[in-house]
């Protein structure tokens, strides 16, 4: 049997992305063969294509890090995942095509009550943003600045950290996205350039806890608004990005705007600094299944909601690059696959 999917010949913009035939992968030992019916566009895929994201494969390949759809055969040895479920799963990288093999440690049940979109876009976002609170150590109160907070990520910490009862600044690119983080739960919202302002008239100056996608010289400014005892987590660099994936001048000119940290202040301050890839937790395998099994739950009740961003179909593919890259979407960008 054949089915498509898109490979990246050469590490680049959108146009490197190239739908093709193959023949169906074979799942191994372990493994689950994924008959795909929506994907999760995530940043990371853009840095994929690029070839800037950790441990990217060499071309040609195909990217993809996040997808749902309905197992269709599973390898020797699986046996928490049958032929027939309805599933989402973490490839990191494989996820554009029409049939994907996972290693069944990263595949998911979907519960009933819950769409096969809607599931696509919930196991990246939620499970970054439960696991960046966690980190965090987020207590009822305590003021914490959300930055790309109507993004896919942005809007699940809202819900999370409304469910905390956090005091929520959300920072957005453009005015049109703060009525959205306002539903959410954020107790305030405004642009980026409004930052420092809105820190000192809400949280009297200084912010306990920092949840950035952004970074560059963004960080630069937050990261001096982080009071004593403050977190910072750095999930992300979005300002880095641009229409091929990575813009080198801008990324540079980010990286020199996020200043020097010297660890001797981070004890004086007693601040910490917490870098968070989740796709660099495989050891955390079993707690990651646990909280996903935990969040469907929520979703399946209609306590969290995925916010659904942009659809695009399977063969515009690239579109839906071009769209997340412009950082002038809300909610989750998602791939219907017929």
């Amino acid at each position: 049997m054949v089915s498509h999917a898109w490979f990246v010949d050469r590490y680049g913009g959108p146009e490197r992305l190239v739908l093709r035939e193959r023949e169906d992968p074979d799942p191994g030992a372990g493994e689950v063969l994924v008959r795909t019916a929506a994907i999760g566009l995530n940043f990371a895929d853009l840095f994929v294509r690029a070839g800037v994201y950790p441990r990217t494969p060499k071309p040609p390949f195909v990217p993809g890090m996040e997808i749902s759809g309905v197992a269709e055969r599973v390898g020797p040895g699986v046996t928490e995942i049958r032929e027939g479920d309805r599933v989402v799963a973490v490839p990191i990288f494989g996820g554009h095509a029409e049939k994907v093999a996972v290693p069944a440690s990263h595949v998911f049940p979907v519960p009933s009550g819950v769409g096969l979109e809607e599931a696509a876009a919930v196991p990246v976002v939620f499970l970054t943003a439960q696991w960046s609170i966690e980190r965090a150590q987020i207590e009822p109160g305590e003021r914490v600045v959300v930055t790309a907070a109507a993004g896919g990520v942005g809007t699940a910490l809202l819900q999370l950290l409304a469910r905390r009862d956090a005091r929520v600044l959300a920072l957005t690119g453009s005015q049109g996205k703060l009525a959205l983080c306002r539903e959410l739960g954020a107790e305030a919202a405004g642009t980026y350039d409004e930052a420092e302002r809105l820190i000192g008239e809400r949280f009297g100056g200084s912010a306990d806890a920092v949840m950035d996608a952004v970074g560059g010289r963004l960080f630069g400014r937050l990261w001096t608004r982080l009071d004593r005892g403050g977190r910072y987590v750095l999930f992300g660099l979005a300002a880095a990005a641009g229409g091929r994936g990575v813009a080198p001048l801008r990324a540079l000119r980010e990286a020199v705007g996020m200043g020097l940290v010297v660890p001797f202040r981070t004890v004086e301050t007693c601040r910490t600094l917490i870098g968070f890839n989740l796709s660099l937790l495989p050891q955390k395998t079993g707690a990651l299944r646990t909280a996903a099994a935990e969040i469907f739950e929520e979703v399946a009740s209609g306590r969290l909601t995925p916010v659904l961003g942009p659809r695009f179909p399977f063969e515009r593919v690239p579109d839906a690059h071009r769209a997340l890259a412009s950082r002038g979407t809300t909610g989750k960008v998602l791939v219907s696959v017929p």
